[in-house]
């Protein structure tokens, strides 16, 4: 069976993944795994391509053939890039190395159809069997982590049988680590991923996240778990031994250390912090923030904003109460609030026209969530 941890990105999904990684019940993939994007991705383009191969099959001889072998090359490269990473990021790494059985590639070559369901699972399980030393009673479940929220009702209906884990952050706190880890650490502008920063984290991401998850937990219980990021970091043993719990499997014998490819220790774990020079620790931070002294990026028309947009779904998973109710702004003082640009939006502006651009398209996005009365 196949578990799904997602969260939005900057909200402790890779922290919960390493955490879950001793249980023997479990196999986990420890590489950010965003599969539909890479093989059924939102395109008349992509629609297209899963069409044409369903029916591969059926097309003449060497048409079939042809597009076939287009689509095994495809994985075959994707694979071997994810092979790469996965060497780079852990196997160099390992306090004990591991013994790899077989050739990984080759066992995947060998089982892939095409076919985006079923290909998941396999690539997931030839990890597992070429990676995984552990003398295990009973098949683990296959895990891996994922920010493709906004495609969670995809995974929904394409693997009916697959468990969601779903980790939820403060919205305060999880977009002020995403606006410091693009602006400050990588020193890029406020449009760096392909818009505004802001409208990603709240629009695509945070929000649907939080709908979606809600309604999961009221629908289908057993196939939908919340953990909230702050729970994890106060309580890390209570909650992975909950999940653990939830999924029917036994907890991992060191819930609060970070750990890989079947509860290994690594030398060194990737950089994950929003902060240059500190480190990824290996045992659970309760507040990361407090304990390397960041410094509070958000501006007060940012939180307003934030509120504004999040109180209704964040009171409903715990991030705000009743008396909160009286700081969420007015829709047209807020709005004015936002009419001058101020520092951040400038910073690390290269291109004039571009940075025209980027203000123009985040005021025209406010100017619809707040003057729209549905918002």
């Amino acid at each position: 069976m196949l578990v799904g941890i997602f969260g939005a990105g900057r909200n402790g999904s890779s922290l919960l993944m390493r955490l879950l990684d001793g249980s023997p019940g479990l196999w986990i993939y420890p590489i950010e795994l965003n599969y539909l994007r890479a093989f059924a991705p939102r395109s008349l383009k992509g629609t297209a391509k899963r069409v044409v191969s369903s029916c591969a099959s059926k097309l003449p001889g060497h048409v079939g053939h042809i597009f076939e072998d287009r689509q095994r090359q495809l994985f075959r490269d994707w694979a071997s890039e994810q092979l790469q990473e996965l060497k780079d990021i852990y196997l160099d790494k390992l306090v004990q190395p591991i013994a790899v059985t077989g050739d990984p590639l080759q066992a995947m070559m060998a089982r892939v159809t095409g076919d985006v369901v079923r290909d998941l699972e396999s690539y997931l399980d030839v990890i597992r069997s070429c990676y995984d030393e552990r003398r295990l009673p009973a098949m683990p479940l296959l895990m891996f982590k994922s920010i493709e929220v906004s495609d969670l009702s995809r995974y929904t209906q394409l693997f009916p049988g697959m468990k969601f884990i779903h980790i939820m952050r403060h919205p305060y706190s999880n977009y002020s680590s995403l606006k410091r880890t693009d602006m400050v650490l990588k020193q890029k502008p406020f449009w760096f991923q392909g818009g505004d920063i802001l409208r990603l984290q709240l629009e695509s991401r945070w929000i649907p996240h939080a709908e979606f998850t809600l309604q999961g937990l009221a629908t289908d219980p057993a196939r939908h778990y919340l953990v909230r990021y702050e729970d994890l970091c106060d309580s890390p043993s209570r909650t992975v031994t909950d999940i653990c719990s939830w999924l029917g499997v036994a907890p991992p014998e060191e819930p609060t250390i970070q750990t890989v490819l079947g509860g290994r220790h690594t030398k060194s774990l990737p950089i994950n912090s929003s902060l240059k020079g500190v480190d990824t620790p290996a045992q659970v931070v309760s507040d990361m923030a407090k304990e390397y002294g960041y410094d509070d990026i958000l501006t007060e028309r940012e939180r307003k904003l934030i509120l504004f947009r999040t109180y209704q779904l964040g009171c409903r998973i715990g991030y705000f109460s009743a008396q909160d109710e009286a700081l969420v702004p007015a829709r047209l003082p807020l709005l004015l609030q936002w009419l001058a640009p101020d520092q951040w939006e400038y910073m690390n502006a290269s291109s004039r026209a571009r940075l025209v651009r980027a203000l123009i398209q985040r005021r025209l996005y406010l100017c619809r969530v707040l003057l729209s009365p549905l918002s």
